[in-house]
């Protein structure tokens, strides 16, 4: 039951700081304790369905997370900063590490038809079957805070106007998007055919609990109900390509507007960089929730780690690397040993 508590608080308050971050390092990096706040609290469940999503996040998350890491450090590579107001407009420039880190995002937050909702769906389902209804919604909360800095994270970097030094940014070389392309195809192979990775995790589980989940061919069955990834990638991309193919139809009846026309783009130019829409984003929730932002966590980590900088210090007054001063401390333990045989 604690390490339930544990996971499912770390869950939230990884999404609730990312949310608050500028630098877009810090904001994948809380992301990731949040998503590791899922893992813990479904192995806190100790039954066969918890452990198999337990280890299925992990896997889902090694993928998504590593394609999106691969592609920021790209970004980054490009235009030089870190801070997401200093970006934007950059779809055109690198459309593909735009649609690398939208098929992230969609996998990460648990939106059909991607993995990332087989995953929540298992989570929800083995923490009704244990009864733990106040941490499923803990948990899903987390789930709905993590659309604000997911949304923030695309829009920032990708959307909105475009940097006058940027104007001339080239996409980010191939060795960046060749493994992140990698991640793509294997989730779009585990979402499509979930029984690809959750057959063996089944069976490897299996030994330790009682089966509480079946596969048949692509659906997982438990006591609450059923999911089908083929069914769902199918339906989801038939929506998704009947919608896109009425947008083409349609297409020259819209007006294009450049992307500084003002009056259209619902932004004031880039002068300075802090009007930029992405700048203190959530500024209203800072207002409301802003005291939580700077949290007893974070204080407890710097202070452990100025104790451990002391800590380290002192050995290193002991451990110095001089042979003189370890002869010294030899000569002092033998000296310390005689006074106590003499003692005795």
């Amino acid at each position: 039951m604690i390490l339930g508590w544990i996971g499912a608080i770390t869950a939230f308050t990884g999404a609730f700081l990312a949310v608050f971050q500028e630098d877009i390092k810090r904001l994948l990096a809380y992301s990731s304790m949040g998503q590791i706040g899922y893992m813990v609290l479904a192995i806190a469940i100790n039954s066969h369905l918890g452990w198999v999503t337990a280890l299925y996040l992990a896997v889902n998350h090694l993928f998504f997370k590593g394609m999106i890491l691969m592609t920021i450090a790209g970004v980054i590579y490009r235009v030089k900063t870190r801070k997401m107001y200093k970006m934007g407009g950059l779809i055109k420039k690198m459309p593909f590490s735009f649609i690398t880190v939208l098929i992230g995002i969609i996998a990460l937050s648990g939106v059909p038809p991607l993995s990332g909702f087989g995953g929540k769906w298992m989570l929800y389902t083995a923490l009704i079957e244990k009864g733990w209804y106040l941490q499923a919604g803990l948990a899903f909360f987390a789930g709905a805070v993590a659309f604000l800095y997911l949304f923030r994270l695309i829009h920032s970097i990708f959307l909105g106007q475009l940097k006058p030094e940027h104007r001339n940014i080239k996409e980010s070389p191939i060795w960046y998007h060749i493994p992140s392309y990698i991640f793509i195809g294997g989730i779009m192979a585990i979402s499509a055919f979930p029984n690809i990775i959750l057959k063996p995790l089944i069976q490897a589980v299996s030994g330790y609990f009682p089966a509480s989940i079946t596969l048949e061919n692509y659906t997982v069955i438990s006591t609450l109900g059923y999911w089908n990834g083929n069914a769902v990638m199918l339906v989801t991309m038939g929506i998704f390509m009947t919608l896109l193919i009425f947008m083409l139809m349609r297409i020259r009846l819209v007006t294009k507007v450049e992307q500084f026309n003002i009056v259209y783009a619902a932004e004031r130019p880039e002068r300075p960089v802090t009007t930029h829409v992405a700048y203190n984003f959530f500024a209203p929730y800072k207002k409301a929730l802003g005291f939580l932002d700077r949290s007893r966590a974070v204080r407890c980590w710097d202070n452990i780690s100025q104790w451990s900088h002391t800590l380290a210090a002192a050995f290193n007054n002991i451990y110095t690397g001089n042979a003189q001063t370890y002869a010294l401390h030899i000569f002092m333990l033998i000296v310390i040993l005689y006074l106590i045989i003499g003692v005795h």
